[in-house]
């Protein structure tokens, strides 16, 4: 099954960790369990993508976010056509490292041109999402934790099956 969430960003830089903080939570809503590693790496791409889309496109930036088993596809849609570009940088130059950091941080990535613009793109590898609780679990649990919780809820719940 894959999972699929879309984010509307305003094209102004105020509005890049607003969408990459947003990112993180849809993924951890997901239930993915993320180290922190791959937390700070998924933000440090998303952070790049969608800065460059901030900076070299006008009007709104579209963020995609594609999940399934076996990898996270995160996805940046903007009306700039031009293709991106990694700049010649030296050690004194505070900007400029953003592909390179996707290049480094994302299994894959990669761009196509668009109707409208482009996409920019970076999969990331990560563990599969944790199962959906069934309502009724969580219902019984909570009571079980609950001052007036008695015996018969308890053995209830341990009778009920894990899962959907």
């Amino acid at each position: 099954m894959t999972r699929r969430a879309r984010i509307a960003v305003a094209g102004a830089p105020f509005a890049v960790a607003v969408a990459r903080d947003r990112v993180i939570a849809q993924i951890q809503a997901w239930g993915v369990r993320l180290g922190e590693e791959e937390r700070d790496a998924i933000k440090l791409v998303a952070s790049e993508l969608i800065t460059n889309a901030v900076v070299h496109a006008t009007g709104f930036v579209t963020v995609g976010l594609h999940l399934n088993e076996e990898r996270l596809l995160l996805d940046v849609h903007d009306s700039n056509p031009e293709p991106p570009r990694q700049q010649v940088i030296t050690e004194d130059d505070e900007g400029g490292r953003g592909l390179v950091l996707v290049e480094f941080l994302a299994a894959r990535h990669g761009w196509q041109p668009t109707n409208m613009g482009k996409r920019v793109w970076a999969e990331f590898d990560v563990p599969a999402p944790a199962p959906a609780v069934d309502g009724r679990i969580l219902s019984k649990r909570m009571r079980v934790v609950a001052p007036h919780a008695n015996s018969d809820v308890l053995a209830e719940l341990c009778a009920l099956p894990l899962g959907p």
